[in-house]
C-alpha cells in the first residue's frame, strides 16, 4: 500500500511537471510566434498572454491582440483570443473570438460582431489539415454597408491526394445587406441564405506562417455547388478556373435560375438590396436570359478569360484579380 502511495505521488509530481513545462513552452512559442511577425516587418503586440486549465487543458488566453501589415493598409485587433487544448491531445484546438473584433482595410474600419463564434483546427508540423467554424450570429458592418448573418457554418479540409488543394463548405441560413445605422437580427426571412461547396487549389499548403511567407494564392477554382435562395428562388452557380500568376481567372461557369426578376424586384421594394444594385442586377440577368429564350428563366454558361467574362463571344465583363499579394 506504501508502495503504491509513492508510486502515485510521484506519478502526480512527474505529470504536474509536465503540465507546468507544456504550459511555458506553449506561452514561450506564442510569444517567439509574435517576435518573429514583428522581425518580419508586421505590427504584432498582445497586453499579456496567460495559460491555464491544470490539469488535462492547456487554455490560452492572449489579451489585447493586434495584427496588421507594415504599411498599416490591413490589420486586425480585439480584446482576447482564446486557444484552448487538451494537454494530451496535441494538434487539435479550439479557437474563440470575442464577441467583438475590428478589422482594419484600406478602405476603412470593419466592425465585427459575433455570438458563439469558435473554430475547430487540426494541425500537424504546423500545417493546416481541417477546420470546421460556427457562429449563431456574424455581423460585418463598415462605413457605407452592414452584412448581417445568422447560423453561419464553414469548413475546410486538406485533400489528401493532393499536396495544397482544399475543400470548403459553406452555410449561411439567413443573410442580409442593410445600412450600417440599423443592423437587423436576421431570421427566416431574411434577404437569402447561402450553400456552397468549392475546391482550391494553391500555391503552397497552409502553414501558420503564412504571415511570414506571405499568404497562399489561388493557382484553379472548381465550384461544384453554390446556391443562394431569394424567398422561393434560388440561384445556382457551378464552374471551374485556372489563374494565372496575376490572378486572371480562364474557364467556364454556369448559371441558372426561374422566376429570379421577381425575387431581385422584392428585395430592391423592401430595401434590402440597393435600388443601383439591384437595377444593375436585372439589366444583367434580362441579357443572359434572352439567350435561353425565356424571360424569367435563366440557364446560361460564361466563358472566362485571363478574367474577361464571356458571352459566347461577347465580352461582357471583367472579374478581379483573385489574389491576396
Amino acid at each position: 500500500m506504501k508502495r503504491l502511495l509513492v508510486a502515485i505521488i510521484l506519478a502526480t509530481l512527474a505529470y504536474s511537471g509536465w503540465w507546468f513545462y507544456a504550459a511555458h513552452d506553449l506561452r514561450s512559442s506564442v510569444a517567439d510566434w509574435f517576435a518573429g511577425q514583428r522581425a518580419a516587418g508586421l505590427q504584432a503586440e498582445y497586453a499579456d498572454l496567460t495559460v491555464r486549465g491544470f490539469p488535462n487543458r492547456t487554455d490560452l488566453t492572449i489579451t489585447d491582440p493586434q495584427l496588421a501589415a507594415g504599411d498599416g493598409g490591413m490589420g486586425w485587433q480585439a480584446q482576447f483570443l482564446q486557444i484552448l487544448a487538451l494537454s494530451y491531445k496535441q494538434g487539435h484546438v479550439i479557437v474563440a473570438w470575442p464577441d467583438a473584433q475590428t478589422l482594419t482595410t484600406p478602405q476603412g474600419d470593419i466592425a465585427i460582431t459575433s455570438d458563439g463564434l469558435r473554430a475547430s483546427v487540426v494541425h500537424e508540423d504546423g500545417m493546416l489539415i481541417r477546420t470546421n467554424l460556427e457562429a449563431t450570429v456574424l455581423n460585418l458592418t463598415g462605413q457605407d454597408q452592414a452584412l448581417a448573418m445568422a447560423d453561419v457554418n464553414a469548413a475546410l479540409q486538406k485533400i489528401e491526394t493532393t499536396p495544397s488543394t482544399y475543400r470548403i463548405a459553406l452555410s449561411i441560413g439567413s443573410m442580409a445587406a442593410t445600412s450600417p445605422q440599423s443592423v437587423p437580427q436576421i431570421g427566416p426571412d431574411s434577404l437569402a441564405s447561402l450553400r456552397a461547396e468549392v475546391d482550391l487549389g494553391l500555391d503552397q499548403p497552409l502553414s501558420f506562417d503564412a504571415l511570414t511567407g506571405g499568404p497562399a494564392q489561388i493557382t484553379d477554382i472548381t465550384l461544384h455547388r453554390s446556391e443562394i435562395t431569394y424567398g422561393s428562388v434560388t440561384f445556382k452557380v457551378t464552374g471551374d478556373a485556372t489563374l494565372d500568376s496575376d490572378g486572371r481567372a480562364s474557364g467556364e461557369i454556369t448559371l441558372s435560375a426561374e422566376n429570379w426578376r421577381e425575387a431581385i424586384a422584392a428585395a430592391r421594394d423592401s430595401s434590402a438590396l440597393p435600388p443601383a444594385l439591384s437595377d444593375g442586377l436585372i439589366d444583367l440577368l434580362s441579357m443572359l436570359s434572352t439567350f435561353n429564350g425565356a424571360r424569367d428563366a435563366l440557364d446560361v454558361t460564361l466563358g472566362l478569360n485571363r478574367g474577361t467574362v464571356l458571352l459566347g463571344p461577347i465580352p461582357i465583363g471583367t472579374l478581379p484579380p483573385l489574389q491576396w499579394r
